[in-house]
């Protein structure tokens, strides 16, 4: 019996599943990078997040990132260890921003809609700011995003990541 052609057919089904499982992965981010970035998981939404988790990292946020370096339908999530007092301000920011909150178990508790982007860093004083929320963590989206639009308080996520980061366990 000769079992080269049967071999070469499993292997001609199997090949491009392979190829195509490797370029999704290499695609991927949180594949590539599982420390800084994962998924925020609901029935009806799935979010692909950066992780801002260092304060350099949160300080920065999404300021000097231009519109078209930046999905719409992505998302930085500020990770913190605790519930606190969540105040963000917009200096040199490209693009107006949604601002969701979370509590410790990802559930929407408020939403800062559509605050404005300020390009710049003076004068201070003129540069806007989202209202004061007590949150656990914050998520940051283009206020023009399709699938942010669709978020709504009491919405309940799950954040997944090969890694999760210490102050999400």
């Amino acid at each position: 019996m000769n079992i080269l052609p049967l071999a070469a057919f499993k292997l001609n089904r199997i090949l491009p599943i392979f190829l195509l499982t490797l370029v999704v992965a290499c695609n991927d981010p949180v594949a590539k990078d599982p420390k800084s970035w994962g998924w925020l998981v609901a029935p009806e939404h799935k979010i692909l997040v950066k992780l801002a988790i260092s304060m350099d990292d949160q300080v920065k946020g999404l300021s000097g990132t231009r519109d078209q370096e930046w999905p719409d339908d992505q998302g930085m999530l500020f990770v913190y260890p605790e519930e606190g007092s969540r105040g963000f301000w917009m200096p040199d920011t490209y693009f107006d921003l949604d601002l969701i909150y979370f509590d410790k178990d990802f559930k929407i508790i408020d939403i800062d809609r559509k605050v404005p982007h300020f390009i710049g860093r003076y004068p201070q004083e003129r540069i806007p700011r989202a209202r004061i929320v007590w949150a656990r963590h914050v998520l940051e989206m283009k206020a023009k995003s399709q699938l942010s639009q669709k978020l709504k308080v009491g919405d309940q996520f799950r954040f997944e990541s090969p890694e999760l980061p210490p102050q999400i366990k």
